[in-house]
């Protein structure tokens, strides 16, 4: 939506439908624009009506040469409100729109329910003489101004995503207005009206902000009556973008008129767990487990029900998205109601995807959004509820946010994967890639040497020899070593008993299968980058079907996938989402899959020849989980890009039916996983 003021368009948004008023303004001068909020916005939409705006000259408001002082941009916000904001309501300024929220306090206190101030000012000031000394340095040198504009403004260590944020977010906009606008702002002050401020006013700050100085924040919460300062120890001036999770909070508790105190917040590497508290009557955990696929859910059920066999009166309430949330249903397991808010990471992952291809580590950093707002959902349902173990099958975000903010912690606490580190796809030192993953090794590192009482336990589905003996990077330890340190190795986990289904001619007659015809099943996961995969298999097979006429092709389109959209052929048999696609993984003559461990690993399994082709740019599928099939021995590795029509249909041929040759899988790791959490609920 847009307001206009002087001819000038001004966007602005509106999110969440009930509840009091709240108005996000980002900085004034239009270095960022409303992204700036990009944490706070999902998770207050669901306490109150929210509003937020582009300043002029960034995001998607016009870009006027001209119309930068604060008496415009004043101008601009009253536009903004008039159109879109219900008095009465909260307002929340970011840095130099504390300014602009002052002057509104005074003229309009009626207005107003709240003022929330982070990392405010009352006053502006740029380097002199600006002319020759700082515009040339904007305009000519862009790039490296704005590295060291937001490398000043995040102080704490880990802090890649925000930086490349920040900069990403000033080239939206253009040098010439940046300089206009640091010049028209020059000098400004309204010291003089703090004093009038009759509105109650929270102040957040940190102690090392070096665009803000926390004297500053002093001097100005010193002169506005009643107001409070919240001080965050060692915190820099991206506080909406570093601390989410207490600035999420303490905006959420004060417009709702809960208690918030002054005070100070340690630095995260300096926050405690709390004690650990005594188990209820009745076991309940809350199992987070990722929706990315459908392997993490199902060895989730598999072992909530082995714990339940131990502690039958344990309760599970699971928290998951789609598709996973359906195989929770289909199991007639627990799904907590807070489910219904998380974001999707699935779909997520699905808008990374391409041609057979997935750049996983880059979806997994830009998926910040969505963790910082699941997180907020978990967080608010164990404020609200006890339970007595957390259990995270790859819930990145739980871990993430847990080990910044350990004292949040109230419950046990178990983390479940099965890869451990993040790989770049080229070895490049360097790529942004190759810089992203580092950091992020470099962070997880770091979060277990600082907060090792976070995790009561580490699990590594498999064992160590499935990690890659290598660093994790330039001057991080060996993964493997690492692991050993961390991590406890349960084995395999599987939600079935391979053993169980040996008689494959019961199970293929059961199944509906046909008496001596050949099965080939293609399955590609949970989310809809495989689509390339299916076509192109089905294509294979119109050249397959007539020289083996008793083959039949059986193409799963799974949960997110359309079987409309796929090829059709007499001999082809296209299904949707398929609860117990493992027993067809044991019953089938071939399989044609991608590189996902849960697929792969069942095939291993139930010792079914398998095709796979790892997708392009995924790093897990090509490192990690190549690893353990190459130690198995387990499948015949494909490369999507060099394989034709007419190769895939000579390697279906080839391996129809083909007996296995690898050893067999080891089994009980589900029992042994089951078995370690029950300790933890004893």
């Amino acid at each position: 939506m847009y307001a206009h003021h002087d001819g000038v368009k001004l966007f602005y948004q509106t999110t969440g439908g009930s509840g009091p008023e709240l108005f996000l303004h980002p900085p004034s001068q239009p270095v960022v624009y409303s992204r700036a909020w990009k944490y706070q916005l999902a998770y207050l939409s669901r306490y109150f009506r929210v509003t937020v705006l582009d300043p002029r000259g960034n995001g998607r408001s016009d870009r006027p040469p001209a119309g930068y002082d604060l008496d415009t941009r004043y101008r601009d916000l009253l536009a903004v409100l008039d159109a879109a904001v219900r008095p009465p309501f909260a307002f929340v300024a970011l840095a130099c729109s504390a300014m602009l929220a002052f002057r509104y306090a005074v003229e309009h206190p009626d207005r107003l329910s709240h003022l929330i101030l982070v990392s405010g000012q009352y006053a502006e000031s740029v380097p002199g003489p600006f002319d020759e000394k700082v515009a040339p340095v904007i305009r000519n040198d862009f790039d490296n101004w704005r590295r060291r504009l937001f490398t000043r403004t995040f102080q704490e260590p880990h802090s890649l995503k925000g930086i490349e944020d920040g900069m990403a977010w000033t080239a939206e906009t253009t040098p010439e207005v940046l300089v206009e606008s640091l010049r028209a702002i020059d000098g400004t002050s309204v010291l003089d009206l703090l004093g009038r401020t009759r509105v109650p006013t929270l102040a957040l700050h940190g102690t090392r902000d070096k665009i803000v100085p926390y004297s500053h924040a002093q001097k100005m919460v010193a002169a506005i009556p009643g107001a409070r300062l919240v001080t965050f120890e060692g915190g820099g001036h991206g506080l909406a973008g570093r601390e989410q999770v207490k600035v999420n909070r303490l905006i959420r508790d004060f417009v709702l008129d809960r208690p918030v105190e002054p005070g100070s917040i340690p630095p995260a590497t300096e926050r405690t767990t709390p004690a650990r508290p005594g188990r209820s009557s009745e076991r309940r955990v809350l199992w987070v487990s990722s929706p990315i696929g459908l392997g993490h859910i199902q060895r989730d059920l598999a072992i909530a029900r082995k714990l339940r066999e131990i502690h039958p009166d344990v309760r599970v309430d699971f928290l998951t998205a789609d598709p996973a949330d359906r195989a929770v249903a289909h199991w007639g397991e627990r799904l907590h109601p807070a489910a219904r808010l998380l974001q999707n990471d699935s779909a997520h992952f699905e808008g990374w995807a391409g041609d057979h291809e997935l750049h996983a580590f880059n979806a997994l950093w830009d998926m910040d959004e969505n963790m910082a707002a699941n997180f907020m959902t978990f967080a608010d349902v164990v404020e609200r509820e006890r339970y007595d173990l957390w259990v995270s099958d790859e819930g990145l975000d739980l871990d993430y946010y847990l080990h910044e903010n350990p004292d949040l912690k109230r419950a046990p606490y178990v983390f479940l994967t099965d890869f451990i580190g993040m790989l770049p796809m080229r070895d490049d030192p360097g790529s942004t890639e190759f810089v992203r993953c580092r950091e992020k090794n470099a962070e997880n590192v770091d979060h277990l040497k600082v907060h090792p009482d976070v995790r009561d336990l580490s699990l590594l589905v498999g064992d160590a020899e499935d990690v890659l003996d290598r660093p994790f990077g330039p001057d991080l330890p060996n993964m493997r070593g690492w692991a050993r340190e961390h991590f406890s190795f349960p084995g395999y986990t599987w939600h079935f008993d391979p053993a169980a289904y040996r008689d494959r001619a019961a199970l293929r007659r059961e199944l509906g299968y046909r008496e001596g015809e050949r099965v080939i099943l293609v399955s590609v996961g949970g989310t809809r980058v495989g689509r390339h995969l299916l076509v192109k298999c089905a294509e294979a097979f119109t050249l397959v079907a007539p020289r083996m006429p008793d083959t039949r092709m059986i193409l799963v389109a799974g949960p997110r996938l359309d079987p409309a959209e796929l090829p059709r052929h007499p001999r082809l048999d296209v299904r949707a989402f398929v609860p117990d696609l493992f027993r067809h993984h044991a019953a089938a003559d071939l399989a044609v899959v991608q590189g996902g461990l849960t697929t792969t690993m069942e095939l291993t399994a139930f010792r079914t020849p398998f095709l796979y082709f790892p997708l392009r740019n995924h790093f897990e599928q090509n490192f990690h989980v190549a690893r353990r099939l190459e130690r198995l021995g387990a499948g015949v590795r494909m490369d999507y890009d060099r394989t034709t029509t007419e190769d895939l249909a000579q390697a279906m041929l080839d391996h129809l039916g083909k007996p296995a040759h690898w050893a067999e899988v080891p089994i009980g790791g589900t029992e042994r996983a089951a078995g370690m959490l029950a300790e933890i609920l004893a």
